[in-house]
């Protein structure tokens, strides 16, 4: 095992002060509901039970969902690959097939019935710059074993991004040219007959060639957008061909819907260009419908419509010199946005959505993660070493559990235990 947790015995100050009004005397005397944790961490997703702090999943060369609802593991051997199914709730073993080939896994579709897998990077390989090669082999396989798995061997050089809500298509990132990447762009695996398309614009918009530095994604609350922040990785580049400076580094969320099979590119506003990755954060309302972009250093939140994809952008009282790194989740009715900081001044901040009033701020250690439980009253924050439940409403600690974990924990998702 990887890591090893404890739990805290009893709730104890471990450095959160309510910089509002004060907690309830009350709140640490509430028993804290049993649900499990899917924490994403640079080690790979690592599920840990709360309040007992009980390990139930910590294994390497295993991927996550985009939606945390599957954990699917690949083991080589002698050949062969095998691979595990775990539910992501519970990490209880659904199921295990052999295949053919040394594979990874590449991403896992949001129903669990459709995996795609490719040949291992190179060691030492960083997964997010794209491997220079001419061909791409993709295994896409059933992790129940009911259908034979399919390959594709692609003139051209390919990376699975997601596949669509119907588990007929895989949506891949194109890397152009192929052996010298520079740009890339959306394009779309028939996986029926095996051929490659564009993937056009909502209005049927050309498919552009965009270089771009990822450098966070997130899936919707119903699994059928896709949204990723990127960076323009050429200063002077704009999507849609919009008039920037020469020098300018341009941010933008490229959108890709699962569902209908289009994908846009939104460039967000001047103020947030230039930004490093760390001081800003995506988060969806629970329905839905809206996406926030926060940058916790300008103090500044940007909402896009995911409907209609029109932004606006709001001033926030959160300008937070030093920023390492920022978190956000929207909380369980949609009615405020909590974001985490690490750095020079590290704390949660809870926002109303509405106003964009700050309501509550509570200091604490760095903040790697945030996540709420299913019925919105409790805050998972996470640290580098441990992750605390928070009362939503007050700041006060309920719980604590220890995570000795070798890299700092960069996601929480929660899902009821069984």
């Amino acid at each position: 095992m990887l890591r090893k947790l404890m739990v805290a015995q009893s709730v104890v100050a471990l450095g959160l002060a309510a910089c509002t009004q004060g907690a309830p005397d009350d709140a640490a005397d509430r028993p804290v509901p049993r649900e499990t944790l899917l924490l994403s961490t640079q080690a790979g997703p690592l599920v840990v039970q709360i309040p007992s702090g009980s390990v139930l999943f910590d294994r390497p060369r295993t991927v996550a969902s985009l939606g945390g609802s599957w954990l699917l593991s690949a083991t080589p051997s002698a050949g062969s690959t095998l691979l595990e199914t775990f539910d992501g709730a519970d990490a209880e073993s659904a199921s295990d097939v052999s295949l053919d080939g040394t594979l990874d896994v590449r991403v896992v579709s949001e129903s669990g019935a459709a995996v795609a897998l490719t040949d291992p990077l190179p060691d030492g390989w960083d997964p997010e710059v794209p491997l220079p090669r001419s061909r791409t082999p993709i295994v896409v396989a059933d992790p129940t074993g009911a259908e034979q798995p399919r390959t594709y061997d692609l003139r051209g050089n390919f990376e699975p991004e997601a596949f669509s809500t119907d588990d007929r298509q895989l949506f891949m990132i194109q890397h152009l040219p192929a052996e010298a990447p520079t740009v890339y762009r959306v394009t779309v695996l028939d996986l029926k007959r095996g051929r490659v398309y564009p993937v056009f614009g909502p209005y049927k918009t050309p498919p552009e060639r965009m270089p771009g530095i990822r450098l966070q994604q997130i899936i919707s609350p119903n699994d059928d957008q896709l949204y990723t922040l990127y960076s323009s990785a050429r200063p002077g580049y704009a999507p849609h061909h919009a008039p920037v400076p020469n020098d300018a580094t341009v941010s933008f969320v490229h959108v890709l819907s699962l569902q209908e099979g289009w994908a846009h590119c939104v460039g967000l506003p001047e103020e947030l260009w230039d930004r490093p990755a760390s001081e800003q954060a995506m988060a969806t309302s629970p329905n839905g419908r809206l996406l926030y972009i926060v940058d916790a250093t300008l103090g500044l939140v940007t909402v896009m419509d995911t409907a209609s994809l029109e932004i606006h952008t709001a001033p926030i009282d959160l300008a937070v010199p030093g920023v390492r790194h920022t978190s956000a989740v929207v909380s369980a009715n949609g009615s405020a946005l909590f974001v985490g900081t690490s750095g020079e001044h590290s704390g949660v901040t809870k926002i109303d959505t509405d106003t964009f009033e700050v309501l509550r701020t509570w200091e604490t250690d760095d903040v790697s993660g945030l996540g709420l439980s299913a019925d919105g009253e409790r805050l998972y924050v996470a640290f580098d070493d441990r992750v605390e439940v928070m009362d939503a409403t007050t700041g006060s600690e309920l719980a604590g559990v220890a995570v000795a974990s070798p890299a700092p924990i960069e996601r929480v998702s929660v899902a009821l235990a069984s």
